[in-house]
């Protein structure tokens, strides 16, 4: 009768965890509500979007772009580090010039545009032919190139836009050279592209780049 009686008050009183236990249940709670607050926080931080300025136009080299070629969208993360252009930024590229071809879809970049005209002083801009549309490797705007006339003098110049075709060669290439050149290369018909070692670009020079 004293076991049961015993029993009875021992399911009357519960539980009763020891001091350590309970020290370490309350110790397992704190860690469990961190877990979750840390959670929530990384959650939050994922979640957190920036505005940024994308292109939704194709734009060539030298050209100046306007307003209507860029529009706001949001993108996920922190976009500090990735010279990308904010919605506070959006005057720092409309307005300006575009340093190389920029495809629709494109994200700005603190790197694709600068102030002045990517056409220098004392230079013209001429469309010319390669010849069989063959162009060499790596060839891209603003790349320092020699045009082989077809009695072997060449011209030096600046791409400034390339009209690739399907193969990959270009159809046409829009091509800076001295004024004095001009019109030898307008009139010279097809031509051979050499690529030839970058050096200082004036157009870059003269915006600080």
């Amino acid at each position: 009768m004293t076991n049961d009686s015993a029993h009875v008050d021992g399911e009357a009183r519960g539980f009763r965890p020891g001091s350590r236990r309970r020290a370490r249940i309350a110790a397992g709670v704190a860690i469990a509500a961190a877990a979750v607050l840390a959670n929530v926080l990384i959650y939050t931080s994922l979640s957190d979007s920036t505005e940024v300025v994308q292109f939704v136009d194709n734009v060539r080299a030298g050209e100046r772009i306007g307003s209507a070629d860029v529009r706001l969208v949001e993108i996920d993360g922190d976009v500090a580090g990735a010279d990308l252009v904010t919605a506070d930024q959006l005057g720092s590229i409309v307005n300006q010039y575009a340093r190389t071809y920029i495809p629709s879809g494109s994200l700005a970049s603190v790197y694709v545009v600068q102030s002045d005209p990517l056409v220098t002083a004392g230079t013209a801009v001429v469309a010319v032919a390669p010849a069989d549309g063959l162009v060499p490797t790596g060839i891209t705007e603003r790349s320092r190139v020699r045009l082989v006339l077809p009695d072997g003098g060449g011209i030096e110049g600046r791409v400034v836009s390339i009209a690739r075709n399907d193969a990959g060669g270009a159809d046409s290439l829009s091509v800076e050279v001295a004024e004095a050149d001009a019109a030898i290369v307008a009139g010279g018909g097809d031509f051979l592209v050499a690529l030839l070692d970058p050096q200082v670009d004036p157009a870059t020079e003269a915006n600080g780049s």
